[in-house]
């Protein structure tokens, strides 16, 4: 199971001479970042529901879910095909360059998924909607492509911040520029985000800068020490926890949610701050990134919940 959760967060597998049919099929699966893909769809509904104030008709949300996830799992597998190259080195048991996955497969799963995305959320939702998620996958291919090259790691979190906006429009597209909500989330989004992808920067096979080792990509126009990118990291995660107590408060969600996100913000923190004080153990990095993503998928949830409650009292 372990060895799972890091495969399906993009920490690669076991190298082989051959695989079977079944593993070459679990290749696809892991190359959408699964318990990445699949959590993605819970923010984009938490601002749905803040949005509506309660949830929409199950279909509405089985669609929205399918379209947000199809959407990120697209955006993974064109990083990857991307990153080919560089995977050979970094992460060799990611599934193309273990072999698992043919680059032209990747590349057609990435269209096959942007595609879907596109029709449910056209056909299902809004203008709006639609308009953010091209965005949002436009801005993420080309993340893949150069702006992580040549600006870094930062220039994702504002794109991840647009997965709460997407879902707010779905919700309530007239109130995204008239409330101030949507874009606390966005911003709760951008926090969360960049304390996640520094931690996921220093646990990359770091790079030589003269006598210095630094981040094999650049935090923003700069490449720092892995200590660096760790210290950035739990200090967003804690500016997360912040944040998302102060949400919690003054929308109000309730009591559930605030010991929820009390719970995954304390081990998020206890986590990453073991991998600062070890940032050359990347098994303690494996775990810090874990939290990070299981703290986000608590948030998430935890708004999903606190609105179910809010219902049922009604």
């Amino acid at each position: 199971m372990k060895s799972l959760m890091k495969r399906w967060i993009g920490g690669g597998g076991e190298v082989k001479v051959h695989y079977s049919r079944l593993e070459r099929l679990g290749g696809l699966v892991d190359i959408t970042r699964p318990r990445l893909a699949l959590m993605t769809p819970l923010g984009a509904g938490a601002a749905v529901v803040l949005a509506r104030g309660t949830f929409p008709p199950l279909s509405q949300c089985l669609w929205g879910f399918a379209a947000v996830a199809l959407a990120v799992g697209g955006i993974h597998s064109f990083n990857d095909y991307i990153d080919r190259s560089r995977d050979r080195t970094a992460w060799p048991g990611r599934p193309i360059p273990s072999g698992r996955v043919r680059a032209r497969e990747a590349l057609f799963l990435t269209w096959a998924c942007f595609l879907a995305s596109v029709i449910i959320t056209g056909v299902v939702f809004n203008g709006t909607a639609l308009a953010i998620l091209v965005l949002t996958l436009v801005l993420g291919s080309l993340y893949s492509l150069n702006l992580r090259r040549k600006i870094g790691y930062l220039i994702l979190p504002p794109i991840n911040g647009l997965i709460y906006l997407g879902g707010w429009a779905a919700g309530s597209p007239e109130t995204l520029f008239s409330s101030w909500l949507p874009w606390g989330l966005f911003l709760l989004a951008l926090f969360w985000q960049t304390g996640h992808i520094m931690i996921y920067s220093a646990i990359h096979p770091p790079a030589k800068d003269g006598d210095r080792v630094v981040t094999e990509s650049p935090g923003l126009l700069t490449r720092t020490s892995l200590e660096t990118a760790a210290r950035i990291g739990f200090s967003f995660l804690a500016l997360t926890l912040f944040l998302s107590v102060l949400l919690g408060v003054v929308i109000p969600l309730g009591p559930v949610y605030l010991v929820l996100v009390l719970a995954g913000g304390v081990m998020a923190i206890r986590d990453g701050l073991k991998f600062l004080k070890d940032t050359g153990n990347r098994e303690k990095g494996f775990k810090a990134f874990g939290s990070a993503s299981n703290f986000m998928l608590i948030i998430r949830g935890g708004i999903l919940l606190a609105v179910l409650i809010n219902v049922w009292l009604k």
